[in-house]
């Protein structure tokens, strides 16, 4: 009976060590995706780092600008990683040249 145990716990606990590495790097990815969005500046897996002009989930296609006036279009599971996110529309924006009150 404690052989039993102690063999399934080993298969239980091998499965698991196997297959975390997996998860987390697919939950780490889908986050990933999820917070890409145009404006952010990222690199291909091939190593072109550019800003971010366009994305299509359901097409699986992207837009990148990669010098000025110059776009590529790839497949979203060709980005790499996001390097600088896109800036937040919903920050309250500073105008340069005001002096501050106070």
């Amino acid at each position: 009976m404690d052989q039993t145990f102690i063999l399934i716990a080993g298969a239980v606990l091998l499965i698991a060590l196997m297959f975390l590495p997996q998860w987390q790097s697919r939950r780490r990815r889908e986050k990933q995706l999820a917070e890409m969005r145009p404006g952010s500046e990222i690199m291909t897996i091939g190593g072109i780092i550019g800003k971010l002009t366009y994305i299509n989930t359901e097409e699986n296609r992207a837009h990148i600008e990669i010098a000025p006036g110059v776009e590529i279009q790839v497949i979203i599971n060709a980005i790499g990683q996001v390097l600088t996110p896109a800036p937040d529309d919903s920050a309250p924006e500073s105008e340069a040249g005001e002096p501050e009150s106070g």
